[in-house]
């Protein structure tokens, strides 16, 4: 299953969004616990925004109810051959979801096919249809990592797709943005200690991009220095990969910004042109869609930085 690469259709987990929801809830609380002090309409405005926080789902499949092994294999094999096309696009990933499913019914207790199954559904909640569409594949590919952990508790595939496609599921709808967040921390932070290689340094780049997005203490866990840490170390693992110098390029921009350090943004636009921008930055195998995601995301992360 290692080898298999998730489809990271965008820098992930658009830390910076469920940070900034993470934020706004934490000021949220800190107001309402000064009820007596405020007024009662807006003291009852925060009380209405807060119930609207909610937990990621943890809903299972089935164990499934049986049926023939070779109609279950060819189910599955099918949906792998419809995940791995070239390139990915939404019909074919529908398709495949589809399979999985019909695959599911029969045997739901795979642990490999469920880890196969989440990263399509990671793909489908990052592009497929409208927002209620998106946040739906999230929460079936929700569905398949929470299985999957049951199985395994410390599968480190089934926690680093669970913490995708939590983000995603935060992304889509914010009210679970303060869970992603924490999910995503530990996941990651698990996957780490399991020292299991995933997508490129996954798991190292997922947790270094909440460190740099994320507000610091007291309101929450951002740290610049920290976060390179972790980016350092998504680049030891895999260091051609596009979407660890996307990220990287990231936090030098920010780092100088913070630090009145230009020579660190320098840094940035010579990683973006030799990695993603530049004559001889070309996609990954089978990231062509997936690498004009993160060109486009490096085109507008120029224009915010210059």
């Amino acid at each position: 299953m290692n080898d298999h690469q998730p489809p990271s259709t965008e820098p992930f987990p658009h830390p910076y969004v469920l940070a900034a929801i993470e934020r706004r809830l934490v000021q949220r609380k800190r107001l309402a616990g000064m009820g007596a002090s405020i007024m009662l309409g807006l003291f009852a405005v925060g009380i209405t925004l807060l119930s609207s926080c909610q937990s990621i789902p943890t809903e299972t499949l089935g164990g499934g109810a049986g049926g023939d092994a070779t109609t279950y294999a060819q189910l599955v094999s099918s949906a792998r051959e419809l995940y791995v096309a070239q390139p990915r696009n939404e019909e074919r990933l529908r398709k495949c979801v589809e399979k999985f499913a019909a695959a599911a019914k029969i045997k739901g207790e795979d642990y490999a096919m469920l880890n196969d199954a989440a990263r399509a559904y990671v793909w489908l909640a990052s592009y497929a249809g409208d927002t209620a569409e998106r946040i739906k594949f999230s929460k079936e590919g929700l569905k398949y990592t929470s299985t999957a952990i049951k199985l395994q508790p410390e599968g480190a595939e089934a926690l680093y797709y669970h913490a995708v496609l939590s983000g995603r599921l935060g992304d889509n709808d914010h009210s679970y943005g303060l869970d992603a967040v924490g999910i995503i921390e530990r996941n990651c932070k698990k996957v780490i200690e399991l020292g299991k290689e995933i997508d490129n340094g996954g798991a190292h780049r997922v947790y270094g991009a909440l460190l740099i997005e994320a507000p610091g203490p007291p309101t929450s866990i951002g740290s610049l220095r920290n976060g390179r840490k972790q980016l350092e170390l998504a680049l030891q693992r895999a260091p051609d990969w596009p979407e660890n110098h996307y990220w990287m390029a990231r936090l030098e921009f920010k780092w100088a910004r913070e630090k009145d350090k230009p020579e660190d943004a320098q840094k940035a636009r010579d990683r973006i042109e030799k990695y993603l921008l530049g004559p001889t930055a070309k996609a990954p195998a089978e990231m062509q869609h997936e690498f004009m995601q993160w060109q486009a995301l490096a085109r507008k992360m120029l224009d915010e930085y210059r």
